[in-house]
């Protein structure tokens, strides 16, 4: 059974444990007390257990002490506004690690309210013992996936024990809709349980689709969130690494945009494949599939319309950590990261670097690539020479300029090609056009993104791709 955790349930419990330490430490005096007048061949053996005893006891108060300041921590980050589950996982890492090597106190800062920051959740797994770590594993997948800033392949065996349960949940809540939609004749109940079995179906695609995307060799799943069964299919979030992430030069991490959800995993993985294998060795890179994308449907709602910046203003938090920790997870060899935000993910990707949308931004990004996207703001997120913009001809999007001006009439921001070219080799790399072509292996476009991505950026061929809608705009004074 799961127990949320509240404010007041830390703060209980450290009353309680102050009292039985003043007990513990009261039964602990005789130990003090003044030693016998033993004598005899025994007496040696017995003041070398006594002091045995007494050093014992002093780490068991030691313990407890830890234990009461993790408590008295949890108190104050859970008033302070941290995520249940992070303080539930710090917490367990300071039980679990009582009689063991003080591992220091537990992350608790956060990150635009969703989690704490990596690099302190990294020094934190740092601390912990072999034993500790493996506790919370076992007992604590979620918790531990969901922690940016630690090992990708740590992240990885926990959320593919969360996602076997999630499947299997899903298959039981399945059959018990199953049973109740045959038992019943009443038309009113036949269409509310029958929309709840299209919910359920739903979810169970998606997280096949998520199953199917971390199949392959080299694949890791390194975030994975699943709503509660009330809130029907539309809840699966995600984020599948191709390569090591730990331990590549570069990596490439690909936000999607309107209308896409986790079940398009498989295919975006593909299309990352063929990416990596263009920018070169030591290369990997990342679906993040981390935030609800507005769909089709909740265009007319403005907390979730594609027309607002409601969806990626919630996204962007949770990204700037994922960035922040990948870098995190591995202390003094910080790879070269390249984020992508293709469509409305463009929008995402910039808020994440950006510290109006996420708190501080994502400060480990070292390259940003916006593909046909509908404005970004004012502001690129990076450094001159270090943002990049695709436009193809006929994508509508592109020229809508609706979030601000549109990137490639932006300083700062320099314009790749995505028109058919000739290499000097002969082989010719073909045109993207439209909105949704722009990582197509064989197209220039896609190598270009690879070029950035591989940190050969003079190997890009560079383009603007001003076109008609571009000029149209003007021409209408937009």
């Amino acid at each position: 059974m799961t127990t949320t955790l509240t404010t007041a349930l830390p703060g209980a419990a450290a009353a309680r444990l102050a009292v039985a330490r003043a007990a513990l430490a009261r039964a602990g005096e005789v130990l003090a007390g003044p030693v016998p007048g033993w004598r005899g061949a025994a007496a040696g053996a017995a003041a070398g257990a006594r002091t045995s005893l007494r050093e014992r006891h002093a780490a068991l108060l030691a313990d407890v002490d830890g234990v009461l300041a993790a408590l008295g921590t949890a108190t104050v980050a859970l008033a302070g506004g941290v995520p249940p589950a992070v303080v539930d996982a710090a917490l367990a890492g300071a039980l679990d690690g009582a009689g063991h090597t003080p591992a220091g106190p537990p992350p608790t800062g956060v990150t635009g309210g969703r989690g704490p920051e990596p690099g302190e959740v990294a020094r934190w797994w740092a601390g912990l013992d072999p034993d500790t770590r493996a506790v919370l594993e076992r007992e604590r997948p979620a918790l531990v996936g969901g922690l940016d800033g630690l090992p990708a392949a740590v992240r990885d065996r926990a959320n593919r024990v969360v996602l076997a349960g999630a499947r299997e949940d899903a298959r039981r809540e399945e059959q018990a809709v199953r049973d109740r939609l045959v038992r019943t004749a009443d038309p009113v109940e036949l269409a509310s349980i029958g929309w709840e079995l299209h919910e359920v179906r739903a979810r169970l695609a998606r997280l096949g689709a998520v199953a199917a995307a971390v199949d392959a060799p080299g694949r890791a799943l390194l975030d994975l969130e699943v709503d509660a069964p009330a809130d029907g299919g539309s809840g699966v979030r995600a984020a599948v690494a191709r390569g090591d992430v730990d331990a590549a030069a570069h990596v490439g991490v690909f936000t999607a945009g309107f209308t896409t959800g986790v079940d398009e995993l498989p295919g975006r993985l593909g299309e990352l494949d063929a990416l990596a294998a263009a920018a070169g060795p030591g290369t990997a890179a990342v679906a993040w599939y981390g935030y609800d994308a507005p769909q089709a449907h909740e265009v007319a709602d403005p907390d979730r319309s594609v027309l607002g910046r409601a969806p990626a203003e919630e996204g962007a938090p949770g990204l700037a950590s994922f960035l922040d920790g990948l870098d995190a997870a591995r202390p003094g060899r910080e790879a070269h990261v390249t984020a992508i935000g293709h469509s409305y993910g463009s929008v995402v990707t910039a808020a994440a670097l950006s510290s109006e949308g996420a708190p501080g931004g994502a400060e480990g990004v070292d390259d940003v690539v916006y593909l046909g996207s509908p404005g970004v703001g004012e502001v690129p997120g990076r450094p001159p020479g270090h943002a990049w913009v695709v436009e193809a001809a006929g994508d509508p999007v592109a020229d809508t300029a609706w979030f601000g001006p549109d990137p490639n009439r932006m300083p700062g921001v320099t314009g790749l090609s995505a028109r058919e070219v000739v290499l000097p080799d002969g082989r010719v790399l073909a045109e993207s056009r439209g909105h949704g072509a722009y990582l197509t292996p064989g197209t220039t476009s896609a190598a270009n993104v690879a070029a950035v991505v591989g940190g050969r950026p003079q190997d890009a061929v560079l383009d603007r791709g001003v076109g008609a809608g571009d000029r149209l705009r003007r021409l209408v004074g937009g």
